[in-house]
């Protein structure tokens, strides 16, 4: 049974991931996190990765088919960086891990994520149109790749909404553009993230149950379709709008894993 709700989830997250740009990891992470189902800490964030990446090749992949227009120098290098970042997340995930218990863990990365996640809020609804800037340095590029790299591996999620803040502060891109240039960073930082935790043997140590974890993948691509042909679809100021509303959703998650956390 538990299954079915763990399918419910991904499913009505990568449809607002792939249509908002925000991945879907920032929410599947810290749902399946609230039901305390899995006590390896890992399993949720592995879980969260693989429909992640499978969200956002399928969405990208759509996007090319479509001919959508990508600012791909731009894309690259912060997926680059997101790249490098997603390895030093990843290790600095494993030693806290290793320090703690699998409470202490979620709550340190659901109060991170909503100070994260506030910040965003505040940025679209309030300091949108009088911060904006447009980054043609190629190190600055990779730093700020780096930096949500190593937020997403961190908190074991797709880095989405971060990303598409990111993009409209410093980039310059609207929130549709922004949105989908998200999910090509989210593909290099995700792709990075597995590939450590097999090297490391995370992967395979982790307790997954890998027909489930099939069947989720399987969910999200179907969710990632529809998202991509929402986003197609809709207009800016609607996809704002469930960009807006899946942050708070976000928030009122983690609000609830910490208060399981400290009950």
């Amino acid at each position: 049974m538990i299954i079915f709700y763990f399918a419910l989830i991904v499913l009505a997250a990568s449809t607002l991931g792939a249509m908002a740009g925000v991945g879907g990891g920032v929410i599947i992470r810290p749902a399946i996190d609230a039901f305390g189902y899995y006590g390896d800490a890992s399993v949720p964030n592995l879980i969260s990765s693989f429909c992640v990446l499978a969200v956002a090749v399928t969405s990208v992949t759509r996007h090319a088919v479509k001919k959508t227009k990508f600012n791909t120098s731009a894309s690259v290098l912060l997926g680059i960086g997101a790249a490098a970042g997603g390895i030093a997340g990843k290790i600095v995930f494993r030693l806290i891990k290793e320090r703690s218990d699998r409470r202490v863990l979620t709550l340190v990365q659901s109060v991170i994520l909503i100070l994260l996640i506030a910040f965003v809020i505040l940025y679209v609804l309030a300091l949108k149109k009088r911060f904006r800037f447009e980054i043609k340095n190629r190190a600055a590029t990779l730093a700020v790749g780096l930096a949500l790299g190593f937020i997403s591996a961190l908190l074991g999620i797709g880095g989405g909404p971060i990303n598409v803040a990111v993009l409209c502060l410093f980039f310059g891109m609207d929130m549709k553009s922004a949105s989908i240039n998200s999910l090509l960073i989210i593909i290099f930082a995700q792709i990075s993230n597995l590939l450590t935790g097999l090297a490391t043997g995370e992967l395979m140590s982790a307790d997954m149950n890998w027909l489930h974890t099939a069947i989720l993948v399987a969910v999200a691509v179907g969710g990632s379709l529809t998202g991509t042909f929402l986003n197609r679809k809709l207009s800016e100021k609607t996809i704002s709008g469930f960009y807006i509303f899946t942050m708070f959703v976000i928030i009122g998650i983690n609000l609830y894993n910490i208060a399981s956390c400290v009950g």
